[in-house]
Order: structure tokens, then C-alpha cells, then sequence
């Protein structure tokens, strides 16, 4: 599994196929869906489809083969990573029903019992995953209800988190999920990716505005990092590894504009001046110019095997981070890419209300229903029908 990985990455890939048809033989476009109705649904079937114990997600597979990822820590580290995403959507649908709440409850209670997932391996961290979003979900519970009786619990957890970033930062000074090159050492050694290392720092961002304390020293090597891998066209370095190799295609303008967004969203958070010039041409390239090549990608079994190296866990996740860009733009900006990003986040929905980009396992449709979510969610009160 670890050589196809390497191949396909460094392999040119096949013409692309389109993605398998919605039971009803067209996808639906955004000028023909109802937000609500989708929002409504992704909450629905986000509320039915909890574990138990208050977790989404499991290792169950019909696939033969699946993307690497041992037991215990890289699944327990996907299950925590798509509770929190969970959590936060349910969050940002500003449902407040019954069902819900308690959802969100028993998804709380499961995350503050379990979110310190160990790294499986010198090879596996995919735990980087779960701190990030764990940390973004904690931050954001506490900035919504600061009286909670669970921030106490919700701080010395962040903190905790905190502590872990700092034992798993790469030498190179952001965040990585698997080390597939380098000699295994305790803090990894092989290279981070410009993406990942953008989403821990967006949940140590949420960490920072409720005065969780963050170690500066960690927080510039980090920075530092996505901005090294900032190119002259603002795309972004997929890794630090391909640093010598800027124009590989997955670094190019469309392989890169999924991870943009995040990317661009981050240095701002930190302290550098974005423009909405630069936040706009980031969606351009993602909704216009790549939209079709992002689409191409979509729901194909082997990473990276499509134009531009995309893969199609790229999809959702950058649409989602699209749409926090957008709230950041003038209400002209808004009118002409929300549709746009509407239509994208579409293209992945399930005739039962759920959305997935990639086939992981059995987390592909919580985590996909999560950042569909997240994005419609933003669309729905920007005003969007």
C-alpha cells in the first residue's frame, strides 16, 4: 500500500473518469437544490448515523483495499478527527433541536474521554488530524457558551493538545501525517504538508481567542513553514519535500487550490496582511479555472491518481475552508461565488442527504456531511435559497 502511494504521486495519471452518477442519473446544480433542503438533510443524516458512543466513523470497509491505516491509533485518530468535524458543523447548521443537542452532547462527552489519540507509528501520525480539529471544536465551545460546565474540562483538553502539537511538529516546523522517507524519531522527521500544518493552525487560532496558551516558538516555526511553501501565484507547496520540484503539477495553481484557502487563511490569522484581491482569485482559480479538474478527482479510489495529482480527499475539505473565505469577502464577491461553491459542494450528495469526496473506510461520509455542512451552512445565512 506504501509503494502505491509513492507511485501515485510520482506517476502521470490516466484521463480522468467522472465520478459515479446520483441514483438518479444527474448530479444536481445549485440553481436546482434548496440550501435549507440540503442542510436539513446533511443535519439529519448526521443526527442517524452516530455511533453509539457518540463518535462517527469506523473501520468497517466494503472496499478489498483501503488507504493505510493501522490499529489502534490511525483509526482512533480518524474517528476523533470526524467527531470534532462533526461537532462543528451540527454547530455551524444553527439547529438547535432535540435530536441535535443531544447529539452534540454525546459527541462532547466522547471527544474530552478520547481525543488523546497516540501516534500509531514512526510511520503513521494521523493523529496530527484529530489534535487539529479537536482543538478548533474545543475552541469554538467555549467562545459559544463560556459559563459551560464543560469549559473547564474543554480548557485543560486544548491545553493538552497544545502539549501534543508540540511533541509531533516536524523538524521542518509544521505538520505531517505519515513519514514514508525518514528514519522514525520522536518528533517526525519527514516533511510536513502545507495544508495540514494549516488546519492545526486554525484550531490554535480558535485555541488563542478563548486564552488558551500557546508556546510562540512552536506557533512562528509553524507559520513560518506555510509561508515557505507560498509560491510567487500564491498556490502552496503540497509538502515541504517538493520544495526543489515548485512546478510539479500538484503544486501548480489547480493542484493547489484546494489547499489554498486554508493556506491563505492562516498567514492572515497570523499576522499577515491577505488581500480580498488574493481571496477572491484563490476561489477563481478554485470554482472557475480548476473547477473541473477538482471534480475529476472526486470519489477515485487511489490517491493523488488524477490531473494535477489531485485526490479526492482534497474536495470537500477545500470547499469547506472556500467558504470561510467567502464570508470574508465584499456582499458583490459573495453573490457571484456562492452559487458557484453551492454547485461544487452538490456534486458530492447522496440521495440520502449525505456527501463524500473520497472512500475512507466508513469516515468518508460523516467527515464529507461535515464539511458539506459547514460550507452550506455559510451559504444558507449569507441568504442563498
Amino acid at each position: 500500500m506504501i509503494l502505491a502511494l509513492l507511485l501515485a504521486l510520482f506517476q502521470t495519471p490516466a484521463a480522468p473518469l467522472a465520478p459515479p452518477p446520483a441514483q438518479d442519473g444527474a448530479w444536481p446544480r445549485a440553481e436546482h437544490v434548496d440550501v435549507k433542503v440540503a442542510v436539513d438533510g446533511a443535519v439529519q443524516w448526521l443526527v442517524e448515523n452516530q455511533n453509539q458512543d457518540g463518535s462517527w466513523g469506523t473501520h468497517e470497509s466494503p472496499r478489498p483495499i483501503e488507504v493505510l491505516a493501522s490499529i489502534p491509533g490511525s483509526q482512533e485518530a480518524f474517528r476523533v478527527a470526524t467527531t470534532a468535524l462533526c461537532v462543528i458543523a451540527l454547530r455551524d447548521s444553527e439547529q438547535e433541536t432535540p435530536p441535535v443537542k443531544a447529539a452534540i452532547a454525546r459527541a462532547l462527552d466522547f471527544l474530552l474521554a478520547d481525543f488523546d489519540v497516540k501516534r500509531q507509528s514512526g510511520m503513521e501520525h494521523y493523529n496530527v488530524w484529530s489534535f487539529g480539529y479537536a482543538l478548533q471544536c474545543f475552541g469554538e465551545e467555549i467562545a459559544r457558551d463560556p459559563e459551560s460546565s464543560r469549559v473547564p474540562q474543554l480548557r485543560a483538553a486544548s491545553a493538552k493538545i497544545v502539549e501534543r502539537l508540540g511533541q509531533y511538529q516536524t523538524l521542518d516546523g509544521g505538520w505531517g501525517y505519515l513519514s514514508l522517507d525518514a528514519v522514525p524519531t520522536y518528533q517526525p522527521s519527514f516533511t510536513s504538508m502545507s495544508f495540514t500544518t494549516a488546519t492545526m493552525l486554525l484550531g490554535m487560532q480558535r485555541a488563542r481567542d478563548v486564552h488558551v496558551e500557546l508556546p510562540q516558538k512552536m506557533v512562528d516555526r509553524a507559520v513560518d513553514h506555510v509561508r515557505r511553501s507560498r509560491l510567487p501565484d500564491d498556490s502552496f507547496l503540497y509538502g515541504e519535500y517538493l520544495k526543489y520540484r515548485p512546478r510539479m503539477d500538484i503544486n501548480e495553481t489547480i493542484g493547489s487550490a484546494c489547499r489554498t484557502p486554508a493556506c491563505l487563511l492562516v498567514l492572515e490569522g497570523f499576522g499577515e496582511k491577505i488581500s480580498k484581491e488574493t481571496y477572491a482569485k484563490s476561489l477563481e482559480k478554485l470554482l472557475v479555472l480548476g473547477r473541473d479538474y477538482q471534480k475529476a478527482g472526486v470519489r477515485r479510489p487511489i490517491p493523488h491518481e488524477s490531473w494535477y495529482h489531485i485526490s479526492g480527499y482534497f474536495y470537500l475539505y477545500g470547499h469547506a475552508y472556500a467558504a470561510y473565505v467567502l464570508e470574508k469577502l465584499d456582499r458583490e464577491q459573495q453573490a457571484r461565488f456562492w452559487p458557484l461553491l453551492v454547485d461544487a459542494v452538490e456534486y458530492c450528495r447522496e440521495p440520502d442527504g449525505s456527501f463524500w469526496d473520497y472512500p475512507l473506510y466508513s469516515y468518508h461520509k460523516p467527515y464529507g456531511t461535515a464539511f458539506a455542512l459547514i460550507a452550506l451552512s455559510r451559504a444558507q445565512h449569507f441568504g442563498l435559497k
